[in-house]
């Protein structure tokens, strides 16, 4: 490949390799972030107007329940046959006024009468069509009634299962001097049952002008409606509803979601909707869209801002970063092209564009010319590490001539006529040589470092007259594991040596083996004299050190072997309390 065209093909590929992974997150994140705003706004409208629908809807029927409909039961509990059929009489005689006057007293009474009740009707099923009024004390006939549009109302809904239900209602009065007025009402009706299969009812005329007021104490958004509409279609209230909302009422009740967009005209509005299932009313929000959505649209236009900004700056960068490593790969590449060739490597600028290009050159440098003598000197060290640790196995492993021992061993047994001590500790010797010298590996299976050790106690049993004895605690599941060869029996003959001997009483020696999750922990725990605070100090730092320094050549051995084998981080670790006695554990992983 021709080097220009390679060079380019690095600078490409390194500018994708930071751009790529940069671009990303910063536009998933400015994706995700403007999502969520909107998300969250939404919801948050969503939320904030259906609780003030709730809120509206509460304040009515709270209203209504507290007032009216208990004023309505007052005068229901008035309601009995007599009274129905005073209805029916052709002739009211004078009990039956005084009874008609005692209601209308009733229904002009501080606990029913109040500012906002304009008048109340009372009609019980008769054939006259006679109804009772508060603005009158004796019967009057619909058809000479000037407010006649509540009675159909009555009829229509008296069919239903509803036991109250309201309407707004516009009512025309003739006044003096042939003036006429019309009045708002919100009327409430509630049916009565004064005996089988008769029907009635109580109307209360509620003026429009009090609901308003009462309703107008509710804090709106700017910008923000407010619409109350009852089964009929009818607008019972408005808030902030201003002449440029040209409301479609059908349309608006054609949806029955409680969140939803609604185009009027040319601008976009948000709705929220809630229903009363009592009086069939609707509670409606509207909303400009842009009004909810200017503060979510500015930090969308500030996270896509942000994330422009940073595109360009990142790109600059990486691009910066690019042509810079395109130039220290392109120094590299001469340095190795020079040295694969045998030519005088090229010279070193006096200042570097950067630190960062300075370094490479000066290390590849460094590197090429000392590369043949760092290759020798691992050599050396590798076969200086070889040496030392055949050496410190040597030391291990004495030569003992077998035909020597065998010949002790008869003469032991003629001397008797029979096999004696001196004989069991020949046979020991005789495997503990055997296992030392035979087989070239330093690896063997637990289990057969443990035949051995057991050989060396029962030899030291005999030289120390039974003065100690050896526990184990050790899973038999674990005796294939392999480890290092004549790794325990230096750490028993110092526990034999420097604790048990000089405690000149009996002595237990115990031996844990347990596997952990990537390493065979074991200690050798003796109950002796213990090792003083000042001269264990002095082990532990002689540890590293030459092994002709200490009397304890059995746990400087292990303790290089194991460090040698496995690395630095591992070799013996020690605890002693004088008088307690001593702990040596160590670690071989598998």
């Amino acid at each position: 490949m021709d080097k220009r065209k390679m060079y380019h093909a690095f600078f490409i590929k390194n500018l994708a390799t930071f751009l790529i992974p940069m671009m990303i997150p910063v536009f998933i994140l400015g994706t995700l972030t403007t999502i969520i705003i909107q998300q969250y706004v939404k919801e948050e409208i969503d939320t904030n107007n259906i609780n003030l629908l709730k809120h509206s809807e509460e304040k009515v029927r709270l209203f209504f329940d507290e007032q009216v409909l208990m004023n309505m039961h007052l005068v229901a509990r008035e309601m009995d046959v007599p009274l129905k059929n005073l209805f029916q009489k052709e002739h009211i005689t004078a009990e039956d006024q005084e009874r008609l006057s005692k209601l209308h007293k009733l229904l002009h009474s501080p606990a029913i009468s109040r500012s906002y009740i304009d008048s109340i009707y009372i009609y019980l099923k008769n054939d006259k069509q006679r109804i009772f009024t508060s603005a009158d004390e004796h019967l009057v006939e619909l058809q000479d009634f000037h407010d006649r549009t509540w009675f159909d109302t009555f009829l229509e809904n008296n069919k239903g299962k509803a036991l109250v239900w309201s309407e707004p209602r516009a009512v025309t009065r003739y006044e003096v001097e042939n003036r006429v007025t019309s009045s708002k009402f919100i009327s409430v009706y509630k049916k009565l049952a004064v005996s089988d299969n008769d029907d009635g009812v109580i109307v209360f005329n509620i003026k429009h002008d009090y609901i308003e007021y009462y309703l107008s104490e509710f804090s709106l958004l700017k910008d923000q409606s407010l619409l109350i509409v009852d089964k009929n279609q009818e607008v019972i209230f408005r808030k902030n509803v201003r002449d440029y909302l040209n409301l479609n009422v059908s349309e608006l009740m054609a949806n029955h979601s409680s969140f939803f967009p609604l185009k009027i005209g040319e601008e976009s509005y948000i709705v929220s909707m809630h229903s009363s299932e009592k009086y069939g009313w609707r509670f409606y929000s509207i909303v400009p869209e842009y009004s909810l959505y200017g503060l979510p649209r500015q930090l969308s236009i500030l996270a896509l801002s942000m994330l422009i900004l940073s595109l360009l700056g990142g790109t600059a960068l990486a691009y910066q970063l690019s042509k810079n490593n395109r130039q220290n790969i392109k120094s590299i590449l001469n340095l190795f092209h020079a040295a694969e060739k045998g030519l005088p490597l090229p010279p070193l600028p006096e200042r570097g564009n950067d630190v960062y290009s300075f370094i490479v050159q000066v290390t590849l440098k460094n590197f090429i010319e000392q590369n043949y003598l760092k290759i020798q000197l691992s050599e050396q060290e590798y076969k200086a590490q070889a040496m030392e640790l055949s050496a410190l196995q040597s030391q291990l492993n004495p030569h003992f001539l077998f035909n020597t021992l065998e010949t002790i061993y008869w003469k032991a047994a003629s001397l008797t006529g029979r096999p004696n001590v001196l004989n069991q500790m020949v046979e020991n010797l005789a495997d503990i040589l055997r296992y030392s010298l035979e087989g070239e590996s330093k690896w063997v299976k637990l289990q057969d470092e443990v035949t051995y050790t057991l050989s060396y106690i029962e030899i030291q049993k005999v030289r120390y007259k039974d003065t100690f004895d050896v526990v184990w605690k050790m899973d038999e599941s674990i005796s294939e594991i392999r480890v290092l060869k004549l790794i325990l029996q230096p750490l028993i003959e110092n526990s034999l040596y420097h604790g048990i001997k000089e405690k000149q009483s009996y002595g237990i020696i115990k031996i844990k083996i347990r596997a952990l999750q990537d390493s065979l922990a074991i200690q050798v725990i003796d109950h002796g004299v213990g090792i003083p605070k000042d001269k264990l100090l002095l082990i532990r730092e002689k540890l590293d050190g030459s092994l002709d320094q200490s009397k304890h050549i059995g746990l400087f051995n292990t303790h290089r072997r194991l460090k040698l084998a496995f690395g630095d981080e591992y070799g013996l670790r020690i605890k002693s309390k004088a008088g307690w006695g001593t702990v040596i554990s160590l670690r071989i992983p598998y």
